[in-house]
């Protein structure tokens, strides 16, 4: 039944006297979007999870492409392979408060007469290759805050075959 006028996509009016239908309410829960929750989450832990292993040693980066700057004359610290702390050519021994400091003390000292006018807040960090990066952070962080204004790190040669 149609009324003039009006096409077929529109309701109907509401006759006077006569009750509108409406559909029972449900108990039950709509469980779709619990899935797409559930399938979002999965998906994050088993991207992330990998990601989240501990323990595992981090190895020092190694560059196809390095700097052809100029040397700034900056002091130079350094790692050996048996994570010996080296001042330019004097050894300060294995890290701890007492090689921190004094490298500190050193640090501060070429600042105050450098080589270059370049080379004032800047220092320039290598490590052995063998070394992981967990044995080179404390060295970089106790030269961050000194107060630098720039640490050059040395990277490993990737050798072309």
């Amino acid at each position: 039944m149609s009324y003039a006028g009006q096409s077929a996509g529109h309701r109907r009016r509401r006759l006077p006297g006569k009750k509108i239908h409406v559909d029972q309410v449900r108990n039950d829960i709509n469980v779709t979007p619990l899935v797409d929750v559930c399938l979002v989450l999965l998906i994050i832990f088993m991207v992330v999870t990998p990601l989240m292993a501990r323990g595992k040693e981090v190895p020092l980066p190694a560059t196809r492409n390095h700097s052809l700057d100029k040397d700034k004359l900056q002091p130079v610290v350094a790692l050996d392979q048996d994570a010996n702390l080296w001042f330019d050519k004097e050894k300060l021994g294995p890290i701890s408060n007492e090689s921190l400091q004094r490298m500190t003390q050193l640090i501060e000292r070429a600042w105050a007469a450098p080589k270059s006018p370049e080379a004032g807040g800047k220092v320039y960090v290598k490590a052995a290759k063998e070394l992981p990066f967990g044995k080179v952070y404390p060295l970089i962080i106790a030269i961050n805050e000194m107060g630098v204004q720039s640490i050059d790190l040395a990277t490993n040669e990737i050798k072309e075959k």
